[in-house]
């Protein structure tokens, strides 16, 4: 995938859990078809997080490869996110 069209579906991802709504993070990945490695237990950690009481999500770091290559005709993206009360 370009880095253009990986970069929106990563903002939906990154809008999603951010919003803390694992639901609505599920039914974007799967609607836009999203190449999301782990996105059942991103989407467990933001359910189990929410009964332990974290009330917010925030991004850290989004990067994708073709920013160390150069090359951003087929990248992969990377975030890093932390949970919290």
């Amino acid at each position: 995938e370009t880095k253009d069209s990986a970069g929106g579906k990563d903002r939906g991802v990154i809008e999603r859990i951010e919003s803390m709504n694992e639901e609505a993070l599920q039914s974007w990945v799967r609607s836009q078809r999203v190449s999301m490695c782990g996105y059942g237990p991103v989407s467990a950690t933001l359910a189990a997080a929410k009964r332990l009481g974290a009330t917010k999500a925030q991004l850290l770091a989004y990067s994708t490869s073709g920013d160390i290559t150069g090359d951003t005709s087929m990248v992969v993206g990377y975030a890093s996110a932390i949970i919290t009360r």
